[in-house]
């Protein structure tokens, strides 16, 4: 038995020993100008927000004294400060902006790009709906987090100004307005406690209601014609209500913060007047009159502000912790099929597949292939029957390594698939599926998918062979069509022939057709089919048929049961056998070569 070489695996997550904190930083790195430039408008508009608290006792001093010239003086100084408030501010919200945008067009490009290269079983595993929460919600909340980051700077700053400016209006007044701060800390302590798992919690019901979403617009023809639109708006309507027993959870704390914030420091405010406003009337201070005591209290608006501002950042920092967990867990996810350490470029191939004692099983459960093993020649055209489950389509899954053999080895002239880039091995396999999957571009685009930059001669030349060429030019806009989302514009057999063409047009010499024409009608089966035999000429063709009369010229027919080849050989010395082709042939033909899938 042939043990297949193992390619060490790092272990998930072993890229990312960092915190979560600090990979986030790497992203925000490269944007330090941006952020830089928002930091300095930032703390301007804290000067001018700080300058207008002394400004304000100006004015109220000049309108007690009746200081008109002085009155007006100061209300235009005010206007002028704010008129700089006003661009700094929209310099500030434009700089950040510009830094955030990137950052979040950098994960979504990230994460799609990793999510191109994983393997089958992640997406055999992991939910569609769920995979675009993350490239939706989960990067907003990262995005959403950016924007925060001058207020985490801003914010302590103007807070600390404040202070030392409330010092040296009134040191006394100071440490008493100061007394609430204990009570602020730990009430943002408090409340934001538990909040990165409760927002956890948010995404995922939010990823199943995006899951939901995607499974039954994708099956739209499905749901509407069993008549299940009623059922699956209730199965939404249960997934997107449990979104709201969560996000209340989430509402319930962040919800609590401001207003909590803001009850202390009205406190605070009303405590300083009280005591503030018998030092005034008492003239116990020298120089705290009615405009210093103004001031004071904007001070402590501004510090009110700033304070609600950290416990406003409090719940974003915990928020974004928890989409940055699950969006690190894609960009985490090590691919079971990748290229070995020492794997080379497979030359261009003649097309000799040969399956050597292969055995393969899902996730180290039943075995789905027992011990197979069987040669095709360059050019041979080998048939795989059998029924339902006994394994033809993962021996065409293994070939183009979608998956690893479990034991034993696959070659392509005479080299192990795993020695092998996976680019230089996919590249010189066409596949054929039996459900075409089109992409919602025009029928050029599609068609051009099996090679970019095909010249709109080769592109035509490749669609004539396909026996496509006829209904293209007979549409509207030709080449130019779109199709539709997964090609719903055409009929089965139009997007069948559109597949061929882009299988012709990469030109492989390894061909795999995966009962290509099992969902079609006789009268587009026998177009198909015979475009089928043109795309098969000098290629090395794996056909997995439905309909045995397609396959009775082929090279070798390997019937398969439970796993295992249990007949090999032609059509005709087959039948001799009197075996299972011979019974399942037999069953076809009385039916009308519709009968049940082999």
């Amino acid at each position: 038995m042939i043990k297949p070489r193992k390619i060490d695996k790092p272990k998930k997550g072993a890229g990312s020993s960092c915190t979560e904190q600090q990979r986030l930083i790497g992203y925000y790195k490269p944007h330090w100008k941006l952020f830089c430039g928002g930091l300095i408008c930032t703390l301007a508009i804290k000067g001018i927000d700080l300058l207008f608290a002394f400004l304000v006792g100006d004015v109220v001093r000049a309108a007690i004294g009746s200081q008109q010239r002085k009155l007006d003086t100061v209300a235009l100084s005010i206007v002028g400060i704010y008129t700089l408030k006003w661009l700094f501010s929209y310099q500030q919200t434009y700089l950040i902006s510009s830094a955030t945008q990137k950052i979040a067009v950098r994960l979504r490009n990230e994460l799609y790009g990793h999510l191109q290269s994983l393997s089958m079983s992640y997406f055999e595993r992991t939910k569609v709906g769920h995979l675009m929460s993350r490239m939706t919600n989960d990067v907003g909340l990262i995005q959403a987090s950016a924007n925060q980051i001058i207020d985490a700077v801003s914010a302590p700053i103007g807070i600390a100004t404040s202070v030392v400016a409330l010092f040296y209006k009134n040191w006394q007044l100071a440490l008493v307005s100061l007394v609430v701060m204990p009570f602020m800390t730990y009430s943002v302590l408090k409340i934001s406690r538990g909040m990165r798992s409760v927002t956890e919690l948010l995404q995922i019901r939010l990823a199943d209601v995006a899951a939901v979403v995607q499974e039954t617009l994708s099956a739209v023809r499905i749901v509407k014609s069993f008549s299940m639109e009623e059922y699956e708006t209730s199965r939404f309507a249960d997934k997107n209500n449990s979104t709201y027993g969560a996000a209340m959870k989430s509402v319930r704390r962040s919800a609590a913060m401001a207003p909590t914030l803001e009850l202390l420091g009205v406190i605070g405010i009303a405590f300083v007047l009280w005591y503030g406003g018998r030092m005034v009337a008492a003239k116990s201070v020298p120089g705290f009159d009615t405009g210093a005591m103004m001031t004071f209290l904007m001070l402590l608006k501004n510090i009110s502000d700033s304070s609600r501002n950290v416990g406003r950042i409090n719940v974003t920092y915990h928020q974004t912790m928890a989409g940055a967990r699950r969006i690190f867990d894609v960009l985490d996810e090590i691919p079971d099929v990748r290229d070995a350490e020492n794997a080379t470029t497979l030359p261009p191939i003649e097309g000799r597949v040969e399956f050597r004692d292969v055995s393969f099983a899902y996730n180290a459960g039943k075995l789905i292939l027992n011990h197979v093993s069987f040669e095709a020649e360059p050019g041979q055209q080998i048939a795989l029957v059998g029924p339902s489950g006994s394994g033809k389509s993962t021996i065409a899954n293994l070939i183009p390594r979608f998956y690893e053999v479990t034991d034993g080895a696959v070659l392509v002239d005479g080299v192990d698939v795993r020695d092998a880039t996976l680019v230089s091995l996919r590249q010189q396999i066409g596949i054929v599926p039996q459900e075409t999957m089109l992409f919602s571009t025009s029928i050029r685009e599609n068609i051009e998918y099996g090679r970019l930059g095909a010249s709109d001669a080769e592109i035509i030349e490749a669609a004539k062979a396909a026996n496509a060429h006829g209904f293209i030019e007979k549409l509207p806009e030709g080449y130019d069509t779109l199709v539709g989302e997964r090609g719903t514009r055409l009929s089965g057999g139009e997007r069948q022939r559109v597949a061929i063409a882009r299988a012709l047009l990469k030109n492989p010499k390894l061909l795999i057709l995966d009962e290509a024409t099992s969902s079609l009608d006789m009268a587009s089966e026998s177009i198909v089919q015979e475009a089928l035999e043109r795309l098969m000429q000098s290629r090395t063709t794996l056909v997995i048929a439905h309909r045995l009369s397609t396959i009775v010229n082929a090279d070798k027919i390997l019937v398969m049961q439970s796993g295992s080849i249990v007949e090999s050989g032609t059509h005709q010395e087959l039948l001799s056998k009197g075996g299972l082709y011979a019974e399942l042939y037999t069953i076809q033909s009385k039916s009308g070569s519709n009968g049940d899938k082999t």
